[in-house]
């Protein structure tokens, strides 16, 4: 009988070895239906001693290490896509948003120390650039804010590539972010626009399912112009709208499709149905 195993295929009886060519053969004996159909799994070290592929437990060792880099170095490989790319970017920018905020923070606190007056109609950094004590701070964070703004802009090109449609509707920075909650385009492209819905606001479900707060309505397309710029009692209607077209735009995206003006235009047409509707929703 014949088994595959990391260094080749084997022939137990005969103790013949077909070496592994390369590291697609190698991964498949991690799950060799072969071997998985035996009664007692065989002891590959001993098999590979008694079979001659290698001379003593050292040189298993080694061969095992090398075939196990080999797999994982293929497998990064596999990972490193335009979409991997997106998520790490995003991250990314997120992580610059934060440093940004921290670093504004502290330029503001030091220079109280020096400074009775607010400055007003000019940005607190920019004024301090040239400053002898605070200078080095106030340009880190005016070079942090470039950084960010490239970021930004890498983030909405490799968003509208991947997901046109998604880019469309919910802006690229947005969708980006969408994604990345999700974990990958085909993950969002699976959920339901009700969980699209109230993505990001995962704490203020789980308090609303131990009844301590009240049903979120939206999560992180709060963002979306569409919600900022309608009434309160009408906002958990257009986030349900607006989710239902996310979804269906992810769909298409996952699937290839390339951009429907037709969708956006669907959209705005039900954006402005829904401001110009007297009726609040009915508290959910």
């Amino acid at each position: 009988m014949e088994i595959l195993t990391w260094f080749g295929r084997v022939d137990i009886e005969s103790c013949a070895i077909i070496p592994a060519e390369d590291e697609e053969e190698v991964a498949k004996s991690w799950l060799s239906p072969e071997a998985a159909q035996l009664e007692k799994q065989p002891n590959l070290r001993a098999l590979a001693k008694d079979c001659g592929y290698i001379s003593d437990d050292q040189e298993y060792n080694a061969r095992l290490r090398e075939a196990a880099i080999r797999l994982v170095r293929r497998q990064l490989k596999a990972w490193a896509t335009s979409e991997q790319d997106l998520l790490h970017a995003v991250e990314a920018l997120d992580d610059l948003n934060q440093a940004v905020n921290l670093l504004d923070e502290r330029l503001y606190e030091w220079s109280r120390l020096h400074r009775d007056e607010i400055v007003h109609g000019r940005d607190l950094a920019s004024s301090l650039s040239k400053d002898k004590s605070m200078g080095e701070l106030a340009r880190a964070i005016l070079n942090l804010r470039e950084s960010r703004q490239r970021m930004e802009e890498e983030v909405a090109s490799a968003s509208e590539s991947l997901a046109p449609n998604l880019s469309a509707l919910a802006g690229q920075v947005l969708a980006a972010r969408l994604i990345s909650r999700a974990g990958s385009l085909k993950h969002l492209a699976e959920m339901p626009s009700s969980v699209i819905q109230v993505m990001g606001a995962e704490k203020a479900l789980f308090k609303h399912l131990h009844g301590k707060a009240p049903s979120p309505k939206h999560g992180i397309i709060y963002r979306h112009p569409a919600i900022l710029g309608t009434p309160k009692k009408l906002r958990g209607r257009m986030a349900r709208t607006l989710a239902a077209k996310l979804a269906i735009a992810a769909r298409l995206d996952y699937n290839g499709s390339s951009l429907l003006p037709e969708l956006k235009s669907a959209l705005d047409r039900r954006i402005i149905e829904v401001r110009r509707s007297k009726k609040a929703p009915a508290r959910r």
